[in-house]
């Protein structure tokens, strides 16, 4: 049962992120951010510091969907901190907005941030269901 829980959070999961790349994810003074762009080109945001350390929400998502079936405990805990630094984001109130390093302060969030957080809350929901449900399992069968 755990296996088809499994598969179904992954999947609803990864729709969520995939709906997240078609919509914008932020506005700035001067723009609105595509979240495709901000998904490919984030990881250089890393370099940067600030909000740019959001972006490490994104493997630790994927991690967590590959983890997921055979380890339960470590889905779980790569989901708690894919989510923590997705919120991360809320924190700062500007973002690198060019090439050249320059600020540009954070006016808004859009529909693509938020669907991607709810991809990471997804994720981590399920995690801590199929774990209730395993530690549930194993303490009926020392009944």
């Amino acid at each position: 049962m755990n296996g088809k829980l499994s598969k179904i959070i992954i999947i609803i999961s990864s729709v969520l992120f995939l709906a997240s790349l078609t919509q914008k994810c932020y506005c700035t003074t001067s723009q609105c951010g595509d979240s495709i762009m901000a998904f490919l080109l984030g990881w250089f945001a890393l370099l940067t510091g600030g909000a740019g350390i959001s972006w490490i929400a994104n493997p630790l998502l994927f991690a967590s969907w590959l983890t997921l079936k055979k380890n339960t405990k470590l889905s779980m805990f790569l989901s708690v901190a894919a989510t923590l630094f997705a919120l991360s984001f809320l924190l700062f109130d500007s973002i690198v907005a060019n090439e050249a390093g320059q600020n540009q302060r954070i006016i808004s969030y859009k529909a693509g941030y938020w669907i991607w957080v709810l991809s990471c809350v997804f994720t981590l929901a399920g995690t801590f269901i199929i774990q209730l449900k395993e530690n549930s399992k194993a303490r009926s069968n020392k009944i």
